[in-house]
């Protein structure tokens, strides 16, 4: 019985010693500084600015501006892809898959009714931005990502995720303080 105690013991001090929390930022974005193109960083940028007017109507609690603000950057990113002129088509691929994916995340946006629901459903939009941003090796600004729950190593628990182009942000999800919080990250100092 002594050996089946120390066996649990010792299982037991390996599963405590692993530090599963570091680093979980690293599961939600990748940042791939040789894939920047100067062209799709401007895309994105301006992406970015529309994503960034989505936000502000949240924080206004003002579903209507949301939807609308969500709505049009919708049509935005369907006309994205023909502005290339690059014949890098890797590059391209990666662009239109996470602005697919980005696109996906944005219609549930638009889709939902209730303001628990809107949040989760911006907060992945945010996440499939940060995808694209990482994937393009987005640099031409500092791209700064915030969480709610303020702590760094823990992400994934309850926190929602937001980016800017400022340092500096009011948080879109509980704006009931209305002060700026710094950002817990910036994109490509991962």
């Amino acid at each position: 019985m002594g050996k089946l105690y120390i066996f649990i013991f010792s299982i037991l001090i390996v599963a405590c010693s692993n530090p599963e929390k570091q680093g979980v930022h690293r599961d939600l974005w990748t940042f791939t500084a040789s894939n920047n193109d100067p062209q799709m960083d401007d895309l994105c940028t301006i992406i970015i600015k529309d994503y960034e007017g989505i936000l502000q109507g949240l924080a206004k609690n003002d579903t209507a501006e949301v939807f609308a603000r969500s709505k049009a950057l919708l049509v935005r990113c369907d006309t994205l892809p023909n502005s290339f002129v690059t014949k890098d088509t890797a590059m391209i691929n990666f662009f239109k898959n996470g602005l697919v994916n980005f696109q996906d995340e944005l219609q549930g946006v638009v889709l939902e009714q209730y303001s628990e629901e809107l949040n989760l459903a911006m907060n992945m939009a945010s996440i499939q931005l940060l995808h694209l941003l990482g994937e393009v090796g987005y640099n031409k600004q500092a791209v700064y990502i915030f969480n709610t729950n303020g702590k760094k190593a823990e992400l994934e628990e309850d926190g929602l995720l937001w980016i800017s182009l400022n340092k500096k942000s009011i948080n879109p999800y509980y704006n009931s303080e209305n002060e700026l919080v710094s950002a817990n990250y910036i994109l490509q100092e991962n």
